[in-house]
């Protein structure tokens, strides 16, 4: 019997609901900010101050000129689910307010202690009000005392008063990070919005506190506006959004307005900036669409360097579903991907028109030595070519599992890190190679790869592999695709690649001889190495390949974890002095890209034919060497190659027929009845 006590059934306390609603809503003082903030904004406010202590744990207190709250409003200003915005729930396709639940202040008066002072524009007198569990109570909090607002001398507008916040949730109280912390994720929000809303003045200070920590006026410029929350260095180099080509189109799709201010290509940053992105009005988050606005600054920003985006969109109502978050931080729309594919659009053809219309310093590459050395670059970066990304939500135990393929693939002291600065030099030739990428890019196998989860190789012999994306599953050439990827790092690692030092440094000559032992028909060896020897200051000063004295020293590092493959050199070494045109800046550069490229492209491996060996012992060493090579190549482009073309990859047009669809998760239920 005390077992079956023990789980009865029993509805809980009304008090234990609201607080467990309200630690939702409320995750930190952040939040409960950003909720009053909204109030004011749809208060008609065209001035929000801001004060806050400790974090906005002990206070945290906001003071707008809206319209204020009339009395007889007071008595359910802090009950769950009474708003004067939302009447009946076909009213949220159209809702264009913040608020609508009228869930904030009654979530906030669950967990901390609420008071207001309020004055209408057309009363007389201002009112004052405490608030403690979603009921209105008596003065400074006395539940003895009549519960009715009081009189009181005020302006026109709201003042809200936050106190002891999570003063009943111990648990979440320590949870907490720093003070500092918490203020600064508050300067965050007040910042977002002050940067969105023109109309509105904001100021934010620390309690005790004289001077402003952010202060804007209403009718402030965007830019000023931004000068003012994320400093100058943004603000200089912002430029506005272009509009919308085709208005048709996006009007079809629901997407009737975009505005926004972005950096250019001329913006260095170290720093991550979360994007400031508003759907109608609302501050919400969109990882899909910051992912694919990201993509495309890809071959506009310096390897490391991060932009700061901020957009306003404008999507009809009916379309947006605002209710599928308790904080509204998040919501969903219809046709997305047709939407950030549009946003993307703009995104990019804004860099580019930007990126065409500035003075970019150029270099013509000669044949012959130069008499001038060049001048030495005003910004320079650190070398940073050995970063690896993984994706931690997709890690498996055989990661942190050492196998010999692994400690034969690579050999630290064949790579040298370069002791020179990162050269900041883009030749013309380089950014016009880089905007014919940019302006071939296939959007929706970018997003595909960019969200890719790699499965694992299908056939080394003609190198497929397979990943999956949402519920797609695909094959894809990874040889083409690898090509394709290290052709885009040689773009943007143009002069700053790393060297991979080649053991033993063999000459020209005898690198090529397995060559010409097979076809006497090849151009002469001695023009061959003539021709590389007369560029070589040029291949040496941007690629990394060096040869001294005929023999082969160096050649580029494309990334620390991918070893180049040692059967290809011949072949790399009698392309780079019979198949580059060295009297053609852009075309001698874009084709040493790709042999650098095709140099990082794994071998095929072959498939052992019993017929032709001999003996079972050369069977089974040929099987277990080509079986390492397998595990080796899996490893490389399941923890080095996907996550670099998740973070950097442009798929182009051209790769579409190398990536095709060939099962979904509701296609293989259909047949299997399970998944």
């Amino acid at each position: 019997m005390e077992t079956s006590q023990t789980h009865t059934i029993t509805k809980l306390d009304s008090s234990v609901i609201n607080r467990i609603a309200a630690g939702e809503i409320i995750i930190q003082p952040a939040n409960a900010l950003k909720e009053l903030i909204e109030n004011s904004i749809d208060a008609g406010s065209t001035s929000v101050d801001i004060l806050v202590k400790d974090g906005g744990i002990k206070l945290l207190q906001i003071t707008d000129n809206g319209h204020g709250i009339h009395k007889e409003d007071l008595g359910l200003l802090c009950e769950r689910f009474a708003t004067s915005k939302l009447a009946k729930f076909e009213d949220l396709e159209s809702i264009s307010t913040y608020g609508f639940r009228g869930e904030a202040l009654a979530s906030i008066s669950h967990i901390a202690r609420l008071s207001v002072v309020t004055k209408t524009k057309g009363s007389d007198l201002a009112y004052k009000a405490f608030y403690l569990g979603g009921k209105l109570v008596g003065q400074n909090f006395n539940a003895n005392a009549v519960a009715e607002p009081k009189p009181t001398a005020g302006t026109d507008g709201t003042q809200l008063t936050v106190e002891d916040l999570f003063y009943n949730m111990p648990s979440r109280l320590k949870s907490l990070k720093s003070k500092n912390d918490e203020y600064s994720r508050i300067l965050d929000v007040v910042g977002r919005y002050a940067i969105h809303c023109q109309n509105v003045g904001f100021s934010c200070k620390k309690f005790g506190e004289s001077h402003q920590a952010l202060s804007t006026r209403p009718h402030m410029s965007l830019k000023e506006r931004i000068r003012i929350v994320q400093g100058s260095a943004i603000a200089n180099d912002l430029i506005d959004l272009e509009p919308i080509q085709n208005k048709d189109h996006a009007e079809s799709v629901g997407l009737t307005s975009v505005e926004g201010a972005i950096t250019s290509s001329d913006y260095v940053n170290k720093k991550k900036v979360e994007p400031v992105l508003f759907i109608n009005h609302r501050l919400v988050s969109c990882g899909p669409l910051k992912r694919s606005i990201l993509a495309a600054y890809y071959f506009f920003l310096p390897k490391g360097n991060h932009p700061f985006i901020y957009l306003s969109l404008e999507i009809e109502p009916r379309n947006v579903d605002v209710n599928v978050h308790p904080t509204k931080r998040e919501v969903r729309f219809l046709n997305e991907d047709e939407i950030i594919e549009i946003i993307t659009d703009l995104v990019q053809s804004t860099l580019s028109s930007h990126d065409s219309a500035r003075k970019i310093p150029t270099q013509t590459v000669l044949s012959k030595p130069r008499s001038q050395p060049t001048e030495p670059p005003t910004k320079k970066y650190r070398q940073e070519n050995k970063l690896v990304r993984v994706d931690a939500s997709q890690a498996k135990l055989s990661f942190l599992v050492p196998t010999s393929a692994d400690s034969n693939s690579s050999k630290p002291d064949h790579i040298k890190t370069s002791e020179r600065e990162r050269s900041s030099l883009r030749l013309e030739s380089i950014t016009s190679l880089e905007e014919e990428v940019a302006q071939k890019v296939h959007k929706s196998l970018t997003r595909a790869i960019t969200n890719a989860s790699y499965i694992g190789i299908v056939d080394e012999y003609r190198r497929l592999c397979c990943f999956q994306y949402d519920v797609n599953l695909y094959l894809c050439d990874y040889a083409a695709l690898l090509h394709e990827l290290y052709y885009q790092i040689g773009l943007t690692e143009f002069a700053n690649f790393g060297e991979y030092l080649l053991e033993p440094q063999l000459t020209m000559e005898q690198l090529l001889a397995p060559l010409y032992e097979k076809n006497a028909d090849l151009v002469s060896k001695d023009k061959v190495t003539s021709t590389i020897n007369d560029n070589q200051e040029l291949l040496n000063d941007y690629f990394q390949i060096k040869v001294l004295d005929n023999r082969v020293i160096s050649i580029p590092l494309i990334h620390q974890d991918i070893v180049p493959s040692s059967l290809k050199l011949p072949h790399f070494i009698y392309r780079l002095g019979t198949k580059v045109d060295y009297e053609d800046e852009k075309s001698c550069l874009q084709e040493i890209l790709h042999q650098i490229a095709l140099l990082y492209v794994p071998d095929a491996i072959p498939i052992a034919d019993s017929a032709d060996r001999g003996g079972s012992d050369a069977r089974d060493t040929e099987a277990a060497e080509n079986s390492t090579r397998r595990q080796s190549v899996d490893r490389v482009l399941e923890y080095v190659v996907f996550p670099l073309m998740k973070e950097r990859f442009l798929v182009p047009n051209h790769l579409a027929s190398s990536i095709i669809q060939i099962a979904d998760l509701p296609g293989l239920y259909r047949v299997f009845e399970r998944c």
